[in-house]
């Protein structure tokens, strides 16, 4: 039987991160994240830290696997913002 709830949070965590995939993929052709805002890159990253951190201590895999995807497209685009301009 399909866990309902595991499987909404698979698809939420899945377009959270297909939503990086395009910045992440500019930033890589471009080579330069000058128009990234450091601010959003913090707080972002921050919150997927925390949801990783969440997605642990509550045993919900979706949650932990997704926001450890989300977070290292994050820190990528942060790293690429920070050393790269």
């Amino acid at each position: 039987m399909i866990n309902y709830i595991t499987l909404i949070g698979l698809l939420a965590g899945i377009l959270s991160i297909i939503g990086y995939l395009p910045q992440v993929w500019k930033t890589y052709t471009t080579k330069h994240a000058r128009d990234l805002s450091m601010g959003w890159l913090t707080l972002t990253l921050l919150s997927a830290i925390l949801w990783f951190t969440y997605g642990i201590l509550s045993n919900s895999l979706p949650l932990t696997i997704t926001s450890a995807f989300t977070a290292t497209m994050n820190l990528s685009l942060s790293i690429g913002a920070f050393w790269n301009d």
